[in-house]
């Protein structure tokens, strides 16, 4: 299924590289945005599905120990532990 996609307050130098990369592909703005979009997904899942793995693994690993507790979960990089704000 199709959905319109808004960006709210995008920077002026983004639009105009686009806006470029757009005539230089003969695509329109719209056509330009969402291939730019698919390119850096498929860069980042590529660089980085073995540490999404990773958390998926620690997640369902979590999820499935009923035993277990939030004190003696693995650390998860990036993630800090804390009471919420």
């Amino acid at each position: 299924m199709d959905v319109d996609l808004f960006i709210k307050k995008m920077p002026h130098v983004v639009k105009e590289l686009i806006s470029r990369e757009a005539s230089d592909n003969r695509r329109s703005i719209n056509q330009e945005a969402i291939a730019l979009l698919e390119e850096a997904l498929v860069h980042r899942g590529g660089s980085t599905s073995a540490k999404r793995k990773q958390i998926q693994s620690l997640l369902a690993d979590f999820a499935d120990s009923s035993s277990s507790t939030l004190a003696s979960s693995p650390e998860i990089p990036g993630v800090k532990r804390g009471s919420p704000a």
